[in-house]
């Protein structure tokens, strides 16, 4: 057998990801508090996506209630801030989404939208959910 020739190297790809209408309604949304869902089938989806997990596309846009349910968290305790994520079912949709907990809430507790006065689009401009009420 014949050794290998190796030769190591850092190969840099450039590329920049520009996101289409439906995550942009999405982002443009949380900086005036709103949640936007993509529609398709009867079904709504946050954030808002050009494509059902299934692959179906979806061909809407429809603001929904900024309050939903925690149906799993989890602490990242390796994480400066040691942040709590979550997977939150916003009212009326079909899937969770996954965002930050502003602390750790048992599965079914209500929560509802913060969103950050001010921010630029993007997914930070909704800061966390917290506990409804």
């Amino acid at each position: 057998m014949s050794e290998g020739l190796i030769f190591e190297q850092k190969i840099d790809l450039p590329y920049t990801y520009t996101i289409g209408a439906a995550q942009r309604a999405f982002l443009r949304g949380l900086t005036v508090g709103r949640l936007i869902a993509s529609t398709g089938g009867g079904e709504r989806f946050v954030p808002a996506r050009p494509f059902a997990p299934d692959g179906r596309r979806l061909d809407g846009l429809e603001e929904v209630a900024p309050h939903g349910r925690v149906v799993a968290a989890t602490t990242a305790h390796h994480r400066p801030g040691q942040p709590v994520f979550a997977l939150v079912l916003v009212d009326g949709c079909a899937r969770p989404m996954l965002h930050l907990l502003d602390e750790e809430l048992e599965p079914g507790t209500e929560v509802e939208a913060v969103f950050e006065p001010g921010a630029e689009p993007g997914i930070r401009a909704l800061r966390c959910f917290r506990r409804a009420g």
